[in-house]
């Protein structure tokens, strides 16, 4: 299945644009109503902080300036008649004021023992909403997937994305309980050093066949980098591969057998260069379950310091440079529209109009309208050309 625009050009994300753009404005008017929510808890509850310590502060303020009219009234008096009644004065108004304090304390540190708990409600409803669409929606992200794999502990997974400075992460869930060079890469097989003979040891090159091998750890990213650890069941012997863009590197035991010049020519490196696929084609088939876990803006938790909007700026560029492409390629420049080309050269087309997508992000308020303006529906806006890939 093809994506294209409406020139038959193929679109720089082979994905359904306008199906992505559909979620994006819905999980956009979801996530910054629920940021909002948070934004206006956290207002209540410092303005009544500052009420309630307001108080308390007037009631500390008053009690000195009282202590200081009454020093000065037993002065004037020029005689110690007078203290009992000023101590007895100062006593009351302590015992009173001291009561009313308390009350007040309690109910600030009550109000920021609950402020963490209504804040986290709201904040791992804003994880959920965006789960589905982080996963697969940012357009232009790289990505990094790591895997670990131990015996009767199963396997564990965390994929991380990035794109201008957002950064959002995610735990990978996989049925197996381990596994193996088998399931991930098929057949493989790597030289070793090895002593033959019965009576006379002498050292000679073996294939030692890794599909019972188990994968303890993998690491891949989209510029398909990997990196993968590999154990005997017996963990007695231990090989790593690394390596990217048809250069690929092999190690035994923290030694490099590749630059072993009679080693290395045993090694297959076309099969070595297949890795990537066979790795991306396993992530595909087998992750079954994937929880957002945080989002970060430039290093800083984006959820807890409210900048889950600016987050959607960023993630809203490379959608309005396609929107701008779709418009300027369009018959009609009130309608974004695309061409799905399925296998057998079926077309189909498929659209949404600038005023649906204005209409729905205006109802949303001002971050809307400003979503609005950087997708360039809002009639005001003109995009960069942009390019972007998605993996």
């Amino acid at each position: 299945m093809k994506y294209l625009y409406q020139d038959s050009k193929e679109l720089p994300v082979q994905r359904d644009f306008i199906e992505d753009l559909k979620i994006f404005l819905d999980i956009t008017s979801q996530v910054i109503h629920l940021e909002n929510s948070i934004i206006e808890i956290k207002c209540r509850h410092k303005e009544a902080l500052h009420e309630l310590k307001s108080r308390i502060e007037g009631m500390n303020n008053f009690e000195e300036k009282l202590k200081t009219v009454l020093n000065k009234l037993v002065n004037e008096a020029d005689t110690e008649d007078v203290l009992p009644c000023a101590n007895a004065i100062l006593q009351t108004c302590k015992e009173n004021l001291g009561k009313r304090k308390e009350v007040l304390e309690a109910e600030c540190v009550k109000i920021e023992n609950r402020a963490p708990y209504e804040y986290k409600k709201i904040e791992e409803k804003i994880l959920e909403v965006l789960s589905k669409f982080l996963i697969s929606g940012v357009y232009g992200a790289e990505k990094q997937f790591e895997l670990s794999s131990n015996t009767g502990g199963g396997i564990s997974g965390e994929m991380v994305g990035w794109v201008s400075g957002v950064q959002y992460h995610y735990k990978l869930g996989f049925m197996e309980e381990n596994l193996t060079v088998e399931k991930l890469l098929g057949d493989l097989s790597l030289p070793g050093w090895t002593r033959t003979g019965i009576l006379r040891k002498e050292e000679k090159i073996k294939m030692q066949d890794l599909s019972e091998f188990l994968v303890t750890f993998l690491e891949y990213d989209t510029q398909k980098n990997v990196r993968i650890n590999l154990e005997s069941k017996k963990a007695n012997r231990k090989f790593r591969i690394e390596g990217g863009d048809r250069r690929y590197f092999v190690y035994e035991d923290g030694k490099e057998i590749t630059s072993d010049k009679e080693l290395g020519a045993f090694i297959d490196m076309e099969k070595l260069a297949r890795i990537p696929e066979k790795v991306q084609a396993y992530l595909r088939e087998n992750i079954r379950t994937y929880t957002l876990s945080k989002i970060l803006l430039d290093e800083e938790d984006a959820i807890s310091t409210n900048q889950i909007f600016d987050c959607l700026k960023v993630i809203a560029e490379p959608y309005g440079a396609i929107v701008q492409e779709c418009l300027a390629k369009s018959h009609n420049k009130e309608e974004i529209t695309i061409k799905i080309e399925e296998a057998d050269g079926t077309r189909t087309e498929k659209y949404i109009t600038k005023s649906e997508i204005y209409t729905q992000l205006a109802e949303i308020g001002s971050e809307g309208i400003e979503i609005a303006g950087i997708l360039g529906v809002d009639s005001r806006t003109q995009i960069k050309d942009k390019k972007y890939l998605i993996a």
